[in-house]
């Protein structure tokens, strides 16, 4: 993209003043080659989607991307440690440690395995912020974003074989272990199991299609955004499509809901006549191709399914209610336990204040592994990005995603909202810290460089339009 197509982008999409002055930034320590960063991003989100559960394969790491944690962040701290500033440590990893301390130490009724939700949440959280450093200071949005839609291609793939190979795909990692006839047995003799709900809400690589939903939405936010950054909303329509047809197996409704307020966000926010006629076009061809093929009875799955889900669902308010009750008895849980509770400790408590055990919100859920505090600056994290008048449209798209998935289910323990909750608070707290402590040093940092090249003066903006990283 040239230099005036980058100013153009800038004015018509405002900007953190933060990724206008990226370039400003203190270089990696390493010079790594940057074909070697590329493939290291791609990868990095690739898997984020596609995480293949490396417990099935005998290691003692749930998932991919949490051994890609643990084992790159020392590498990759130390390439981006000269972006750390006094300020972004004090204001985030002090208090972010700080909260991981108390927690670890002071909570409830910890049993045996339950702090690895509270340590891994703390890693992602500090590992995504150099992580978004490298992201913005390599130029390399946008193939993270190439990479989450591979990723979520390969896993809707793995989704499908699971009904023909599941035994196989499990063996390997790319299917969640699961014995349909044990689970059925047990259920004949009155022993629930949580994993029957995988017999009618299939989940591939995760262990139900309530999970599966809104993992796959939150790829959505990565369509969305190389939709508006290349201009072309086809993107995302391949994307609706493709999670169109996962949602005949998962029957997931929350994910849905999601892909839906994030496709407005998006449709909004690149509103245009043109936008406009490819909507009308884009529906009437739908329409004719329905038409054509409906006789032949291709969408009497889709349609049982969309009317088992949407029409005929009879709970409606009945869940409604428990879950509104179950918030209330969750929050009063989690006052009980401000800096966190075991999983097995709150269950029981939440079941005798309301008679079930999940709050149903994944903020709360939040609460009991990390504490109150941490799930104070994941809140004001994924509401920021939203709200956020300048931004990075991805960011936007992604918080969108984390906040309505956490409306109806527990995912604060899934690697997929670990990581776009921990580029949240990165996105966050980065911009706070620029505008707050940076911007001041920044603009006179620019000055002194474009008085050095003999230019005039101007605003900041135009000052750095020219060198930043295309991100909108």
């Amino acid at each position: 993209m040239t230099r005036s197509a980058n100013v153009l982008t800038a004015r018509q999409f405002p900007l953190p003043g933060f990724v206008l002055a990226m370039p400003l930034y203190p270089s990696k320590t390493v010079n790594v080659p940057g074909r070697f960063l590329s493939i290291f991003v791609f990868s990095i989100g690739f898997f984020i989607q596609c995480n293949v559960l490396t417990s099935n394969i005998g290691l003692r790491f749930l998932n991919i991307t949490d051994l890609l944690v643990l084992v790159t962040l020392p590498v990759i701290a130390l390439l981006y440690i000269r972006c750390l500033t006094p300020s972004i440590t004090l204001l985030y990893l002090v208090p972010l440690t700080a909260f991981f301390a108390l927690t670890t130490i002071f909570a409830d009724e910890r049993g045996d395995g339950e702090f690895y939700t509270t340590a891994m949440t703390y890693f992602y959280a500090v590992y995504f912020l150099f992580f978004a450093y490298m992201l913005f200071k390599e130029n390399l949005l946008e193939l993270f974003c190439w990479s989450i839609f591979a990723g979520f291609i390969a896993v809707t793939i793995l989704l499908f074989l699971d009904i023909f190979i599941h035994d196989q795909l499990a063996s390997l990692g790319l299917s969640f272990m699961f014995d349909e006839a044990g689970v059925l047995e047990a259920a004949a003799k009155g022993e629930i199991s949580p994993l029957l709900l995988r017999v009618e809400k299939a989940g591939g690589i995760w262990p139900v299609g309530n999970t599966a939903g809104p993992v796959f939405a939150l790829a959505g936010a990565a369509a969305a955004y190389l939709a508006e950054r290349n201009t072309r909303p086809a993107l995302f329509a391949v994307f609706l499509l493709i999670y169109l047809a996962t949602f005949t197996l998962t029957l997931n409704r929350s994910g849905i809901f999601a892909v839906l307020v994030i496709g407005l966000y998006f449709y909004i926010r690149n509103f245009s006549i043109r936008m406009l006629l490819s909507t009308y076009f884009g529906f009437a061809l739908s329409a004719l191709t329905i038409a054509a093929v409906l006789p032949l009875g291709a969408f009497d799955v889709a349609e049982q399914v969309f009317s088992k889900r949407f029409l005929e669902d009879s709970n409606t308010s009945n869940n409604a209610q428990e879950r509104w009750e179950t918030i209330v008895g969750g929050v009063q849980v989690m006052l009980n336990h401000p800096l966190g509770i075991g999983f097995t400790a709150r269950y029981g408590e939440l079941s005798q204040l309301t008679k079930v055990g999940t709050p149903h919100n994944g903020f709360l859920a939040t609460a009991y592994a990390s504490g109150i505090g941490f799930c104070i600056l994941s809140a004001f994290a994924t509401i920021y990005a939203v709200f956020r008048k300048r931004k990075v449209s991805f960011f936007a798209y992604s918080a969108v995603g984390v906040i309505i998935g956490y409306q109806f289910e527990e995912l604060n323990f899934n690697p997929v909202f670990m990581a776009h909750v921990g580029l949240a608070l990165a996105y966050a707290f980065i911009d706070l810290d620029f505008r707050l402590f940076m911007k001041n040093s920044a603009m006179r940092m620019a000055a002194i460089t474009q008085n050095v090249r003999g230019g005039d003066e101007g605003s900041f903006t135009d000052k750095l339009g020219g060198l930043r990283h295309p991100t909108s």
